[in-house]
């Protein structure tokens, strides 16, 4: 299994969306931000993620 480092800031995929990193967890979540529609998404696992 290949571990990935997300930093706030990074471009990912969540649901076929585009996305950037607000902030991380040691939990193994991080917040997602929709600067389109400037939503904060909370606690998505990060194995969920594509970075782009």
């Amino acid at each position: 299994m290949e571990t990935v480092e997300l930093f706030p800031g990074d471009r990912v995929m969540w649901r076929r969306l585009e996305f950037e990193i607000h902030s991380t967890w040691q939990d193994g979540t991080v917040y997602l931000w929709d600067a389109d529609n400037h939503a904060l998404i909370e606690d998505v696992e990060a194995s969920e993620l594509e970075v782009i």
